[in-house]
């Protein structure tokens, strides 16, 4: 599943994949720095393997 986030005014999605996972609460979020994100997982593994599966997509790209 691939789903964008707005871009925040201002702000431009970048083609390098920076992917982190933040807790917010009960939820975790995975994002990447070119504008992908996961929906919120209860599931912390699951949110990890999002970030992991967005990662190996991208694997190999050249920036810009």
């Amino acid at each position: 599943m691939h789903s964008e986030r707005p871009v925040e005014p201002g702000a431009e999605p970048t083609s390098d994949h920076q992917v982190t996972v933040e807790e917010r609460g009960s939820f975790a979020f995975a994002g990447c720095s070119c504008g992908w994100f996961a929906p919120a997982r209860r599931s912390r593994d699951r949110a990890r393997r999002d970030a992991a599966e967005h990662r190996s997509e991208h694997e190999g790209e050249n920036p810009g």
